[in-house]
């Protein structure tokens, strides 16, 4: 691979390779599973899609499969070759190259196992391969693994990290660098916070059960309402998510902020930043509608994030009047934002009343 090769195929990239391994959650979570789970492994055929280094292909074999599949469209399957032969798996696992619509296999899969999800759930993941899989080339009363999920929204304080992430541009070294700030807020970070932060219950935005789920399912845009456990300044707004194996609903794989998970992962939770903190108090209502959707058809590596969001008082279930508080933009590319991105970003909340229901 030459070093242009590397800039458009990140995954082949050694660094990107030890912290995949490294992410003990998800390892932890596979690994757990698919021992526990063996009996639909052994004397099977397993597809592993977006394989990597062949870490869960090496696993599915080593728990008795007949035949595994392992399957990316990345460069990193030059490596994936190699490792299979160092453990002598060659005559098990099958390697290739390509993405899910252009390959054929021999035969149809029992199960797929894939670490498909991204950030946010969504961004950047792998879940269109898996469904493209799941039509092809799974039999009837096959698995996924992992087959169901959920992302939650949760309003968070985290002041500081505010002031480290965006805030700090205000004054840099004596210079007015808000026009950087303004690009802080534009796009969602990926932090790991703690439960003492959050303002609220979390709230789900999406589940999916991979066994039924349609392209069309993987777009959000639904009411949402956040009910106020601690009260505080709302600076932003935190996604996380979980998945679980539906034939092993004792393990599962979460981005929960208030759990203290012994192990350490990548994903940790997504934040998005709002322009003016607000105080959240217990006795008021807060509603709102949140829509999260590709830029481009089938493209998970462009998404974008919106929010409004209201602060009202409900008197006998009737129409209210409330107040916007927020009406923001986050956009997640693959490229650098242009000044146009940003300026769509900024928050248009105001003063201004309005009816909701």
């Amino acid at each position: 691979m030459t070093s242009a090769d590397f800039r458009h195929d990140t995954a082949a990239r050694l660094d990107v390779m030890r912290n995949r391994q490294k992410d003990q959650a998800h390892m932890y979570f596979f690994q757990s599973v698919i021992h526990h789970q063996r009996h639909l492994i052994k004397d099977r055929t397993i597809l592993v899609l977006c394989c990597g280094t062949g870490t869960l292909a090496l696993m599915a074999a080593q728990m008795g499969a007949k035949r595994v599949y392992a399957v990316d469209y990345s460069k990193v399957t030059g490596y994936t070759t190699l490792v299979v032969r160092q453990n002598g798996y060659e005559g098990v696992i099958t390697v290739m190259n390509g993405r899910m619509k252009d390959l054929k296999l021999p035969t149809k899969v029992d199960g797929i196992i894939c670490n498909w999800m991204g950030y946010c759930l969504l961004y950047e993941s792998e879940i269109l391969e898996v469904l493209e899989a799941r039509d092809r080339w799974l039999k009837k009363g096959g698995f996924i693994l992992p087959d169901l999920a959920a992302l939650y929204l949760v309003a968070s304080e985290e002041h500081k990290l505010k002031s480290e992430r965006c805030n700090h541009w205000r004054n840099v070294y004596g210079f007015n660098m808000n026009a950087i700030r303004r690009y802080a807020l534009a796009e969602p970070c990926v932090a790991l916070t703690t439960g003492k932060k959050l303002l609220t219950m979390a709230h789900c935005v999406l589940r999916l059960d991979l066994k039924r789920a349609r392209r069309e399912d993987l777009f959000i845009d639904r009411n949402i309402r956040l009910s106020v456990n601690r009260e505080g300044y709302l600076e932003c707004f935190l996604l996380f998510f979980e998945v679980q194996f539906s034939n092993s609903l004792n393990f599962k794989l979460s981005c929960n902020p208030c759990l203290k998970s012994p192990f350490k992962s990548l994903w940790m939770q997504s934040v998005l930043f709002v322009e003016q903190p607000f105080v959240m108090r217990k006795n008021i209502h807060y509603t709102g509608n949140l829509k999260f959707k590709t830029l481009k058809p089938n493209k998970f590596n462009e998404m974008e994030i919106c929010i409004e969001f209201y602060e009202g008082r409900e008197y006998d279930y009737d129409l209210v009047m409330c107040t916007l508080r927020v009406a923001k933009r986050w956009l997640m590319l693959e490229g650098f934002q242009t000044l146009s991105d940003v300026e769509s970003c900024q928050d248009e909340q105001g003063e201004t009343g309005g009816l909701y229901l």
